[in-house]
Parts: structure tokens; sequence; C-alpha cells
């Protein structure tokens, strides 16, 4: 097991996000928590080689320098790993790193960045179709994750996005187990 990354190294990650982010690449930590989530999730293992192209948008940056590059592959890993370990150690504590904004109303949950992170997630991985209880839990992911969904999410107040923190909960959760659970 690697050591859980501390909050230099987060910021660190979120800043080479940023440096070497572009129009399709994983933005923030949020998101890349989500992302993370979903390959930790999938009922098929995805290798590095496959999901760090993913997170940069298709390719894999050209980094100025050769420290940012050891940074960027060394902190994606490890947080990789950290969000895996973090879900088969304790799926009942898990919590999705969820970011948080400043508006009219007051403070309100921001889910979609981390929605979005698991959607790609789910792509990436090439999820299966699920049964009926499983992709009604995905829906309640995909509401906050794809931009089909924008109006919806426009005409919700403060408090209906606060009501679905625990339907995102719950559907981790539960799709984590349908894809983990042992055979009989």
């Amino acid at each position: 097991m690697l050591p859980t990354l501390s909050e230099k190294e987060l910021d660190r990650l979120e800043d080479l996000l940023i440096t070497y982010g572009n129009d399709y690449s994983v933005i923030n930590l949020a998101e890349l928590n989500g992302f993370f989530t979903a390959l930790a999730s999938s009922p098929v293992k995805v290798t590095p080689e496959h999901w760090l192209p993913a997170v940069a948008g298709g390719k894999v940056p050209k980094f100025k320098k050769p420290a940012h590059e050891e940074a960027y592959t060394a902190l994606m890993l490890r947080y990789a790993s950290q969000i895996a370990d973090e879900l088969a150690d304790d799926l009942d504590q898990f919590q999705p790193l969820l970011e948080e904004s400043e508006t009219d109303e007051g403070t309100v949950v921001v889910l979609e960045e981390w929605c979005f992170g698991y959607m790609r997630g789910t792509q990436v991985a090439e999820w299966p179709v699920l049964p009926p209880q499983c992709d009604a839990q995905l829906k309640a992911i995909s509401l906050h994750g794809l931009e089909d969904n924008y109006e919806l999410l426009d005409a919700m107040s403060a408090a209906d996005r606060e009501a679905c923190v625990p339907q995102l909960i719950e559907a981790v959760r539960v799709l984590y187990r349908y894809h983990h659970q042992p055979t009989q």
C-alpha cells in the first residue's frame, strides 16, 4: 500500500492538472477523485497506460521539465491507489471529494466536477450494461455528470443539490459492491 498523499502533494497534483490541462482533460482534484472512484469500482482493471492519457484529454502532455513528468505520474499513481484502497478498506466510510461554491444562496455543494470524472472513468473502463437497479444508481451520478442534463441542473435549488449528495454516496457504494461482490 502506497502512502496517502499529503495536502502539499494534493496541491501539487492539482497544480499539474491545471498547468498541463486542456479543454478535454481532467480539470481538478474533485474530477480526478470521481475518475479514480469509477476506475476502482470497475469490473475490469484499467492500467495506467490506458487511463493516464484519458486524464490528460487523450494523450499524455508534453512536459516542460522532466521533474514535472515524474511528479505528475508518481502523484497520479499514488492517488489512484489511495482511492482504490479507501474503497476496498472501508467502503461505508468513503466520501467523494466534492467542491463547494459561494452563491447568492450561500455555500453550495458542486457535484458536477466529481460526477463528470466518474462518468469519464466508466467510459475509459468500458463498463458493461448494468442491471436495472445498478443502472438507476449510475443515473444518480450521471444526472450531474453529463452535459445533456445541464437544463435539469440549472432548475435545481441549492437544497435540491444538497439532497443529491447522500444519493451519490449510496450510488458509489452500490456500484462498487455490485462489481466487487464475491462470486458464488
